[in-house]
C-alpha cells in the first residue's frame, strides 16, 4: 500500500520536461525547521496542466516516498497558492506548518520497546519510486506511540515480528535522518479460525457417524424369473423385482 499525502510546499528548482516537470520543493515541519522533497509532476492528458517557478506556493497531492533517507514526491494533483515571490526559498516565516500523514503497509522486523513514556518498533516496507525510477525502495521506520495511550490499549502484547500491520500517522525524521511515524492508527488482521473450527467439527461428527454400532440390516431382495409371451416366444427376463436396496 502505497501513502498519499498532502502537503503545502514552496519551489526551490524546477525543470520543465516535455512530459513533467521535476525540481525541489520544500514545506515547514516546525518553526524555523524545513525539509526539502524531490517532486516528480507528470502532465495531465485530459485537462490543461500548470508550471510552476521558484518561489510559487504550491498545494500539493500524491504519493510520498523515502529513497536512501530522501524524500520523494509524485504529484496527482496541484494548486498554486501564491506565486511571483522568488525570495520564498530564503523566507518561509509565513508558509504554514503542514507534516506528512502517512498510511503504509509494514512488516515488522524490531519487537517493541519501552523508551520512557512511549513504545518503539521497527517495521519495514517496500514501494516503487516513480521519481528516480527505482523498483522495490525499501523504507525502514521506526512507529512510536505513548505507552498510556488508551487507543493502543488493545495492542497489547499482539504485536509479533514478521506480522503484517497498517500503520498510519505523522511521518518526522529524527537527527540522524531515520524516519519515524507518530502512530494515530494500527491496524492488523488475525488469522480467521472459524473455517478450522468448522472442518474439525464435521471431522468429529463424520468420525462419530462412522464410529456408531449398525443396528440396522441391508437386504437385497431375491431374484425372481418372469415369463413373458412375445411373438408366441417364450423369453426368460432376468430382472430384480426391486432395484434398490432397501434399509429396515
Amino acid at each position: 500500500m502505497v501513502s498519499h499525502v498532502s502537503l503545502l510546499v514552496v519551489i526551490i528548482s524546477v525543470k520543465n520536461n516535455q512530459s513533467c516537470l521535476t525540481g525541489v520543493a520544500k514545506y515547514k515541519i516546525a518553526e524555523g525547521l524545513t525539509q526539502s522533497i524531490k517532486f516528480k509532476y507528470f502532465f495531465p492528458t485530459d485537462y490543461p496542466s500548470q508550471t510552476f517557478a521558484t518561489g510559487d506556493i504550491v498545494y500539493i497531492l500524491g504519493k510520498y516516498i523515502v529513497e536512501n533517507s530522501e524524500p520523494c514526491f509524485t504529484v496527482a494533483y496541484s494548486s498554486i497558492v501564491d506565486s511571483g515571490n522568488p525570495n520564498w526559498e530564503f523566507d518561509m516565516s509565513d508558509v504554514p506548518v503542514t507534516i506528512p500523514y502517512c498510511t503504509y503497509f509494514v512488516t515488522v522486523n524490531h519487537a517493541p520497546k519501552n523508551v520512557g513514556e512511549l513504545i518503539h518498533f521497527g517495521v519495514e516496507t517496500v514501494q516503487y519510486n516513480p521519481v528516480t525510477g527505482n523498483s522495490e525502495v525499501k523504507m525502514d521506520i521506526t512507529v512510536i506511540y505513548p505507552h498510556q495511550s488508551v487507543r493502543f490499549k488493545y495492542l497489547g502484547s499482539n504485536i509479533k515480528l514478521r506480522s503484517n500491520y497498517f500503520v498510519s500517522g505523522l511521518l518526522r525524521f529524527s537527527k540522524s535522518g531515520k524516519i519515524m511515524i507518530e502512530a494515530t492508527d494500527i491496524d492488523y488482521l488475525k488469522t480467521s479460525t472459524i473455517g478450522i473450527s468448522a472442518s474439525k467439527r464435521l471431522t468429529q461428527q463424520r468420525r462419530m457417524h462412522l464410529d456408531r454400532p449398525m443396528t440396522k440390516k441391508i437386504i437385497t431382495p431375491p431374484l425372481k424369473f418372469i415369463r413373458v409371451k412375445k411373438n408366441n416366444l417364450i423369453t426368460k427376463i432376468f430382472m430384480r423385482s426391486i432395484m434398490k436396496r432397501l434399509w429396515i
